[in-house]
């Protein structure tokens, strides 16, 4: 009962917050450089118009209207689930996010998947190795990882795999191979990350009573490290996978155009480029409210695998 109260009180505090990320989704795209009324009337920059030509545009799209009006127009659309249509294209804005976001959606969980396997296993073999030159190698590794730009380790995997020893492809995804380069890009840097988040987290844990009781019952390293230590070191672990997750889901654009993947974020790229801005707002309403959701999963992740904070919600 506690626990539905507290997944309702959470759930309430999204109303404020949506709202706040609606206001900045659309400030964001009315305040996009660039003029979207000049863009349709002169697309490649050598052409004229008239002053009555571009009102007429610019009232055609709801333009000439003060900003909060134009707010509430938009916000409006959104409350029906209509995200409008692109400037240039005048194809649904909502028919190409769905269109594209399963592409995205595949190419975050495939980065996940090597982010939770590499990340936390080296974590935790580091943890379990501690100073020793395992440990000292991966860790070195790790810090490489997290500080080498990611459109830096897309030109040399592209190098290496593609054009080299060709036996991945350069671009696109016209097959399951086609995922398997930018999903590495994107995967290494949360992977440094999350590995030396877990080894200091569970090396933290390490050095906690309990961990020293079970110690002195005889019990192997391995076994103290992954039924107890690691158990309580799934917090941090968890909330870190959950707020990377929302961001690869967000910020894969400078991936998606490198790899030319079809997704959300070279879609919002272009729109960026053209001064769409329709295009622009609902990829900051999406990713604002990704991030919104995975805060909320993150937790009831939380009172799911800690019982402290369990028994804090029992004792309020």
């Amino acid at each position: 009962m506690e626990l539905t109260k507290y997944i309702l009180k959470r759930l309430a505090l999204l109303i404020p917050v949506l709202i706040g990320v609606t206001i900045i989704a659309f400030a964001l795209g009315v305040l996009s450089p660039g003029d979207p009324v000049d863009q349709i009337l002169n697309p490649d920059g050598s052409e004229s118009y008239t002053q009555e030509e571009y009102e007429q545009v610019s009232e055609r799209l709801g333009l000439d209207q003060p900003v909060v009006v134009q707010y509430l127009d938009w916000l409006g659309e959104i409350l029906r689930g209509d995200f409008g249509r692109s400037f240039f294209t005048q194809k649904s804005i909502l028919d190409q996010l769905r269109y594209r976001i399963p592409t995205t959606m595949v190419l975050a969980g495939l980065s996940m998947l090597l982010v939770t396997i590499f990340g936390v296993g080296s974590g935790i073999i580091m943890a379990t190795h501690r100073d020793s030159p395992l440990d000292r190698f991966l860790s070195g590794l790790s810090t490489v990882l997290l500080s080498v730009p990611g459109f830096w380790i897309a030109i040399l995997l592209i190098f290496l795999f593609a054009e080299k020893w060709k036996i991945l492809p350069t671009s696109g995804v016209s097959s399951f191979a086609g995922f398997i380069l930018p999903a590495i890009t994107l995967a290494l840097p949360g992977t440094g990350v999350c590995a030396r988040l877990t080894r200091s987290t569970i090396l933290d844990e390490l050095g906690r009573q309990y961990t020293v009781v079970a110690d002195s019952k005889g019990l192997d390293q391995r076994q103290v490290v992954m039924r107890h230590a690691f158990i309580n070191a799934l917090v941090p672990i968890g909330t870190y996978l959950g707020t990377h997750l929302a961001g690869i889901m967000g910020g894969a654009a400078v991936i998606e155009t490198i790899f030319a993947i079809p997704g959300i974020g070279s879609y919002a790229i272009a729109a960026v480029q053209s001064s769409d801005y329709y295009v622009v707002q609902a990829y900051v309403m999406l990713c604002g409210t990704i991030y919104v959701i995975a805060n909320i999963l993150i937790d009831i992740f939380y009172i799911t695998v800690n019982p402290k904070i369990r028994f804090g919600l029992a004792v309020e």
